[in-house]
């Protein structure tokens, strides 16, 4: 069980999200986990992300819910 876990909601942030996950993966810690929800863009983030980091991260798509759902859904993705 990673002992952080990096939560990432987004709506329509493709390239910001990838900044995001590109800061976590640079750190010298590697007990963490990433998980990103995506609510509802449609911006393609999904496709990049995963032909850029693969399993290297979990990835969710949900319908747009706001940004509270967003958050209560990487939370219950997290392994924590």
């Amino acid at each position: 069980m990673p002992k952080v876990s990096v939560v990432i909601p987004a709506y329509n942030r493709r390239d910001y999200v990838q900044e995001a996950i590109n800061s976590v993966l640079a750190q010298t810690y590697t007990e963490y986990e990433i998980v990103v929800v995506d609510d509802g863009s449609t911006d393609g983030a999904g496709e990049a992300l995963a032909a850029r980091y693969g399993h290297r991260l979990r990835f969710v798509w949900q319908e747009n819910q706001g940004e509270s759902v967003a958050w209560n859904s990487a939370l219950e993705a997290s392994d924590r």
